[in-house]
């Protein structure tokens, strides 16, 4: 199976979304962008995610309401076999990308990761400065609060009733999570380079996939259909399955720099020293 995993808000829906219109009509990617679930003659590619409950209720004896998050880690291998089969059966198109916002790690030394079902995994990663704009609307925080959470060494992401937890840790542990992450074949890429140079690095995404037939010429048709504002547009007029109860918009922004505006200059710095040595290796200081 192919991932895209990635701290929330870091563009992880933009890469599954590219990948999606690299293979999709534009009807098809619209159905796709409305509805969450897949059918005979609706492509499942949007809905794909590695925390959804029945892919564990599948196979567990006891209510997830029972169990504990070290228990649901004991369940994911045979849970990602499930969504393995379900993938299989629902589309052969490739990629067909999965959402994870898990780190690379273990937890009671069950390994959150396996690359016996990992062929790919893309890691974006995004400034947190920005990230903490996006994710505070997101979860319906205030800054402060959504600095704090991004320092959490703890910190866990769920829906209630909806979706098991995915463990996010702090940003910077999450993002070197994936820098060490052993024999699994993974792509990082900035958010801020998809924006500043979306075609040629969406090439390289694909190109990393080993989607077939790769042209340069459909990939900028891809990034061009997908472009932040079309989807903004395709969202008011049609929702989108991916927003939450506390989200006026999920396409908010796409803003590589906003936080200078938005984000309170004692949050920016409170960010900046949780994260420093990470944000300098990536260029973000």
């Amino acid at each position: 199976m192919q991932f895209v995993a990635s701290y929330p808000k870091s563009g992880n829906t933009w890469v599954r979304l590219v990948a999606a219109a690299y293979t999709l009509s534009d009807e098809e990617l619209m159905n796709a962008l409305k509805h969450p679930t897949a059918s005979a003659d609706l492509p499942a590619t949007l809905q794909y995610t590695d925390v959804e409950r029945y892919q564990y209720q599948t196979i567990s004896p006891f209510p997830l309401s029972q169990i504990s998050f070290p228990v649901e880690v004991r369940l994911r291998p045979a849970a990602m076999l499930v969504l393995n089969r379900e993938k299989n059966l629902t589309t052969s198109q490739r990629p067909a990308l999965i959402k994870s916002h898990h780190i690379h790690g273990e937890v009671n030394n069950i390994d959150l990761w396996n690359g016996q079902w990992v062929e790919h995994v893309v890691n974006p990663i995004r400034d947190p400065r920005e990230i903490c704009c996006s994710f505070a609307a997101h979860r319906d925080m205030d800054y402060e609060e959504t600095a704090e959470f991004m320092n959490d060494s703890q910190a866990r992401m769920g829906e209630e009733n909806e979706r098991v937890e995915s463990l996010l840790t702090t940003w910077s542990t999450h993002v070197r999570s994936w820098q060490n992450a052993g024999e699994l074949p993974v792509h990082t890429v900035r958010y801020e380079d998809l924006q500043a140079n979306p075609v040629a690095e969406f090439y390289d995404i694909l190109d990393f996939l080993e989607v077939p037939d790769l042209t340069e010429e459909r990939v900028e048709d891809a990034v061009e259909r997908t472009r932040f504002e079309r989807m903004q547009e395709m969202e008011a007029e049609h929702g989108f399955h991916e927003r939450t109860a506390d989200q006026a918009q999920f396409f908010r922004s796409g803003q590589t720099a906003g936080w200078k505006d938005e984000l309170p200059t004692d949050v920016a710095r409170k960010i900046e020293k949780d994260h420093g040595d990470v944000m300098e290796q990536f260029g973000y200081l």
